[in-house]
């Protein structure tokens, strides 16, 4: 393994003095796998889905949220058709409106979205997520948010509802995460709607409905499956990729200083700032997503 290695990134007469990870034939091997791993991409069902993240599904955002559950003990969230439409409607309204907040600049709660799809709840609760790219890290940062955790984790809701949807934003192209949740309301109760709470707290509230006719929500589980998530395979490929040739280039660049070897050819230093800049570029845009 020793000597794979120094092979690889240690120039030396064996590979002509220059790391053979770096060599055109290895450099030829890279593109031909790059090449691959798109045509791959490009037949898996994610190539499907129209959008500006391609990666975020409602299918995997529902086993996600439910892979949380599991793992605290909780009861898995039945998925409901009637808080998925509304959960598009605000996701719609927010578009439409030119706003990123839980309620609407002409005061539209939440609540309104959930009860104008026939929807009567005695628990009810919001998320909210942009600019991400993948399902898991909406997730993920929606845990590591006390009040969306709380949202994620409690035990009163029974059912969840997601919207995913594409527009524009304050003049910017995004992908807008809606997730409300909700337990339908007991007939044998009296309540009252929640009021405005602070926008900086992810939306939960209680809130049970005079006796009246309740309709029914419609209820659907959501098969639960085994995703292959090829674009995050991609992305994690790419910059395994990218560190990999990092490092020869930093190995090549550094034993041809300490053994003063005369390149004629290769630019190491200008190929390995342009790489670096990749993998800044691509930190800073996995970083950008923001939850409500």
């Amino acid at each position: 393994m020793k000597k794979i290695i120094q092979y690889l990134f240690i120039p030396s007469q064996e590979n002509s003095h220059r790391a053979k990870a770096l060599h055109n034939d290895a450099l030829s091997l890279y593109l031909l796998f790059a090449v691959v791993m798109v045509l791959v991409f490009k037949v898996s069902p994610l190539s499907n889905i129209l959008g500006y993240a391609t990666d975020i599904t409602v299918d995997k955002l529902y086993q996600l949220t439910n892979q949380q559950r599991t793992q605290n003990n909780l009861p898995l969230l039945i998925y409901n058709d009637q808080l998925s439409r509304a959960a598009e409607q605000k996701a719609r309204d927010m578009f439409a409106n030119s706003y990123w907040s839980h309620y609407s600049p002409s005061g539209t709660s939440p609540w309104d979205f959930i009860t104008s799809q026939g929807y009567k709840y005695e628990f009810a609760g919001e998320n909210l997520a942009k600019n991400f790219i993948f399902s898991g890290n909406v997730v993920d940062a929606w845990m590591a948010s006390s009040t969306h955790r709380e949202n994620l984790l409690r035990g009163e809701f029974t059912e969840v509802g997601f919207a995913r949807v594409d527009g524009i934003l304050d003049g910017q192209e995004t992908t807008l995460i809606v997730q409300f949740f909700g337990k339908p309301a007991d007939t044998q109760n009296l309540l009252t709607l929640p009021t405005k709470k602070s926008e900086e707290v992810a939306a939960a509230a209680t809130a049970v409905f005079e006796n009246t006719n309740l309709s029914t929500p419609q209820k659907t589980v959501l098969k639960s499956k085994k995703f292959i998530d090829f674009s995050k395979i991609s992305f994690n490929v790419t910059v395994f990729l990218i560190l990999f040739i990092s490092i020869a280039l930093i190995s090549d660049l550094y034993m041809a200083s300490k053994l003063k070897l005369i390149r004629i050819h290769g630019k190491n230093l200008a190929h390995l700032i342009f790489l670096i800049t990749m993998l800044t570029g691509l930190y800073f845009f996995l970083s950008k997503g923001v939850i409500l």
